[in-house]
């Protein structure tokens, strides 16, 4: 019991730090109109934001076990992943965008890893929403991991300068949907065991992602655009 009060605390006292950080970013980006920049990336923190109210609300109001609270959890996670999904895209067309037909095929494949991703969790999910929820996560994650490890080595390989700004974000994103991807394999393997712990190891992530993404939008200049530099026909 004193292990799982622990546990308890930890969690929240991590949904306070993320809320404060979110907050943060919110205001910050608002302040200097970043959300021009990263248009994308500014709505994923305010939607995960809103998540993290309407939840607590929920929770505060018909119980952290209750009917409620279980579907607002699932139904907003889902639309934050997807946002987050969205926030990834907008990074690769701020990086690739000004290559034409890369970002041409690049988009294509986005949609593609999407549909994928819908397409399985309504297959494997069936009638139990938790487990269409979660499939579609996992499915998400794991696009959004492959299309950035793609992203850093296309940009690697051919010389592509990307601002410090947007790469420490894309490696946050990444990182988090890596970790997210691993934490949703073992929930949807031991689901009713490992719910306290996938709530702790997801904080703790997210946390470290929002640090990521704090310190990226503070350095980061406004209406700063890239160049392409093409060789000589």
């Amino acid at each position: 019991m004193r292990f799982l009060f622990i546990m308890d605390s930890t969690i929240k006292l991590l949904w306070m730090f993320s809320t404060a950080l979110q907050v943060i970013i919110i205001i910050f980006m608002t302040v200097r109109k970043l959300y021009r920049d990263i248009p994308a990336t500014y709505w994923y923190v305010l939607a995960a934001l809103l998540q993290t109210l309407v939840v607590s609300l929920v929770y505060a109001t018909k119980g952290f076990t209750s009917w409620a609270g279980f579907y607002a959890a699932w139904i907003s996670q889902a639309v934050v992943v997807f946002v987050r999904w969205l926030a990834v895209c907008g990074l690769c067309r701020a990086i690739l965008g000004r290559f034409r037909g890369i970002w041409a095929l690049t988009w294509r494949v986005l949609v593609l890893c999407g549909l994928i991703s819908l397409i399985s969790a309504l297959l494997v999910g069936k009638h139990d929403a938790l487990r269409i929820v979660n499939t579609f996560d996992l499915g998400l994650e794991f696009s959004i991991c492959s299309v950035l490890t793609g992203l850093f080595l296309f940009a690697r390989y051919y010389y592509v300068q990307i601002q410090a700004p947007l790469r420490t974000i894309a490696i946050a994103f990444c990182l988090y949907s890596c970790f997210r991807a691993f934490n949703d394999t073992v929930l949807q393997t031991y689901l009713d065991d490992y719910t306290q712990t996938w709530s702790l190891v997801d904080g703790v992530t997210y946390l470290a992602t929002l640090v990521l993404i704090a310190g990226a939008v503070y350095v980061l200049q406004p209406h700063t655009t890239l160049r392409a530099e093409l060789l000589p026909q």
